[in-house]
């Protein structure tokens, strides 16, 4: 079996919720939660890789086809 490391991926899009002036931004997380699993339903999020890190050697870095090469 293949070692496993884990890969941080990061989501980067903006939800937008219309509320009044004056709104506490917290009241409105339950709709920003439902905006995002519609998008992410139809799979308009972007989302970008960030980087790895292996807990059995503590590497946490970018360069994951060098480290893939390294541990070969």
């Amino acid at each position: 079996m293949s070692k496993m490391i884990s890969y941080d991926f990061n989501v980067d899009s903006c939800i937008s919720v219309e509320a009044p002036i004056g709104t506490d931004p917290d009241t409105l997380i339950e709709q920003v939660w439902l905006k995002l699993i519609c998008r992410a339903a139809q799979k308009d999020l972007t989302i970008t890789f960030e980087d790895f890190f292996d807990k059995e050697t503590g590497v946490w870095d970018k360069d994951w086809e060098g480290y893939a090469n390294e541990q070969r």
